[in-house]
């Protein structure tokens, strides 16, 4: 039997603990949560300039205007999905340094109250920074994720904790914030075993669902969004085994 999948639309928040939610995981529990909330950057992409293009590609991000609010969103969302997490989960959370010091004083010190520990930031080193603002001369050619445990599953190995897997190139994006299938995949393969269950509770357009599949794990995705369509893009790209990650 091939890897197995569940997609929900509606907030996290409320569709954590949704019958078929139960139903899917059958009294199993999350080993890996891999997963992409809004930062509180109130990030709107600058790609596109016609009309079309720009109604595609510089599409807000819900729950995003600012820090306080993007951080108490994925506190509620943690306090619902933490009776789901196995004791030996593991969790990738996305963020950026501009936001660097709220989301690390919120995961060091907040977290704890779920059984989980902050144990390590990852660097994501992905490709050229784009165009960006051309007043400094320096573009931001990478992302934070932040790296915690939920009890002691033991590590196969150690490696650096700089990835590079460049980023989705822009105009082949499905999501504005879309992360590359194969970074997802390194992440997972390293947290995961082969009878796995994987969570994305912000899943956007499903990369996380997609990474999971091509490893064989089940796994559990929730997307809010229907304005845009990233809900109906997930359910393609799971279907068609990725199409659209160019």
């Amino acid at each position: 039997m091939g890897a197995r999948f569940l997609t929900l639309n509606g907030d996290c928040r409320t569709q954590i603990g949704s019958p078929e939610w139960d139903e899917f995981l059958d009294g199993r529990k999350f080993d890996c949560v891999c997963t992409d909330p809004p930062y509180g950057i109130a990030f709107k992409s600058t790609f596109g300039k016609d009309p079309i293009a720009k109604e595609k590609y510089q599409q807000e991000i819900e729950d995003d205007q600012d820090v306080e609010t993007a951080i108490a969103t994925f506190d509620e969302a943690m306090t619902a999905l933490a009776p789901y997490l196995a004791d030996t989960c593991e969790l990738y959370i996305f963020s950026k340094w501009t936001v660097e010091v709220e989301w690390h004083e919120y995961l060091r010190t907040q977290m704890p109250k779920f059984g989980i520990e902050l144990f390590a930031k990852l660097i994501w080193e992905n490709g050229y920074p784009g165009l960006g603002d051309l007043k400094y001369n320096w573009g931001c050619g990478f992302e934070d994720i932040y790296y915690l445990k939920r009890g002691l599953r033991p590590v196969p190995s150690r490696r650096v904790g700089v990835i590079h897997v460049d980023k989705v190139r822009p105009g082949t994006n499905v999501h504005p914030t879309q992360k590359p299938t194969e970074l997802l995949k390194i992440l997972l393969s390293y947290s995961c075993d082969p009878h796995s269950v994987v969570c994305d509770p912000f899943a956007g357009s499903g990369s996380t669902l997609v990474a999971a599949k091509e490893l064989g794990l089940d796994s559990v995705g929730i997307e809010k969004d229907t304005e845009h369509g990233y809900f109906e893009t997930m359910n393609e790209r799971l279907r068609v085994g990725g199409l659209l990650d160019l």
